[in-house]
């Protein structure tokens, strides 16, 4: 199969490190791939960057973008457009249509499409296929009159196990890490909030490692400033492999107030760190609170706060942290992923040539 991704962010978010994911496993398996986003920023996180392309629409009615796709789908001769940004179904879909050529839909937080023309059309008449990584995401897509219940695919995230390289543990301090875009839908200023509320002797024991950029670092910055913590709070910035930061800490924490299954968080439970995270879009299928992580069942300081101290004065941490790391061995495989990938792409572009070609 030859495959075209697209995404519209400017920026290297969690949407596009599984779709870095997908087509390196699909690469692995013969297939040829090529990943339409805005700028270079990319590259380096691709397995072939020599096949991104940025010239792809960048919003719904981006006819000179069109123009664009159109024009690259025939000299490529792709069989199938696969975008993963919410902007870019509209035309992909339009682009797919008029080529004869499949559109598989890729949604992965929970989102109810509702405006007029754009999802009717976004989401129900042109893809072939719409891939979700979680139950509850399926669930609410399909509430939408115009979706087709039975295009809709669950293809749970796979884990890209490579070797850690650990950066050397603070063993002075208890480290609690969250990677993510800087955004107030990831929640990083509600950690900074419930640590600041711990009592002393357990405040005075934590770090902060926030991995990631993004629109609210500023905010989050004079935040932690205002709350005393600014020398406990550390902001890296983006990095490639944010897993062996993670790895050296004591907890990893994700408290986004909206998520399908977070990469970050898998990996973090793969790489054997006790994880506490709020039960949002599919976490809650995996999640057994106290078992194999801790639930964040709310996102208010105080609460989060208790959870926190509970957290780090229970003689539990390491089994929980085992426990989790069963679980995604056990649920989250590449090879899983993979072979679900194929079978709905590739029945997506049996649809689309039998609707063009219908006597074929």
């Amino acid at each position: 199969m030859r495959l075209l991704f697209i995404s519209t962010a400017d920026h290297f978010g969690g949407t596009e490190r599984w779709a870095s994911m997908a087509i390196a496993e699909l690469e692995r398996r013969g297939h040829k791939v090529w990943m339409d986003c805005p700028d270079v920023a990319h590259a380096s996180q691709f397995t072939a960057p020599c096949r991104l392309w940025h010239g792809g629409p960048r919003g719904a009615f981006d006819s000179a973008g069109k123009a664009k796709l159109e024009d690259f789908c025939r000299e490529h001769k792709i069989d199938a457009l696969i975008p993963v940004s919410q902007k870019a179904y509209f035309p992909a879909g339009q682009v797919a249509r008029k080529l004869g050529i499949g559109c598989i839909v890729r949604l992965g937080i929970v989102r109810f499409p509702w405006r007029p023309v754009l999802d009717w059309y976004g989401y129900g008449i042109y893809p072939h296929a719409t891939i979700v990584n979680t139950r509850r995401i399926r669930q609410i897509l399909a509430r939408a009159p115009f979706v087709q219940r039975e295009h809709i695919h669950v293809i749970y995230n796979g884990i890209v196990r490579k070797p850690l390289n650990p950066v050397p543990r603070d063993a002075a301090h208890f480290t609690m890490t969250s990677v993510g875009t800087l955004s107030w839908r990831k929640g990083q200023q509600h950690l900074i909030k419930a640590v600041a509320l711990l009592p002393d002797d357990l405040r005075k024991q934590v770090r902060i490692k926030l991995i990631g950029d993004g629109p609210a670092r500023a905010r989050l910055e004079a935040l932690a400033a205002a709350r005393g913590l600014g020398q406990q709070v550390q902001f890296t910035g983006h990095l490639d492999t944010p897993v062996d930061h993670v790895a050296a800490s004591d907890l990893f924490v994700l408290l986004s107030s909206q998520e399908g299954i977070s990469n970050a968080l898998l990996e973090a439970m793969d790489a054997g760190v006790p994880a506490y995270a709020t039960l949002v879009g599919g976490h809650g299928e995996f999640i057994d609170d106290g078992v194999n992580a801790w639930a964040a069942h709310s996102r208010q300081a105080r609460q989060v706060a208790a959870d926190l101290a509970q957290i780090m004065t229970s003689p539990d941490r390491q089994a929980v942290a085992q426990r989790g790391r069963e679980t995604v061995q056990a649920r989250f495989s590449m090879q899983a992923m993979g072979d679900r990938l194929e079978e709905v792409i590739s029945g997506a572009i049996a649809k689309a040539r039998n609707a063009t070609n219908p006597d074929a």
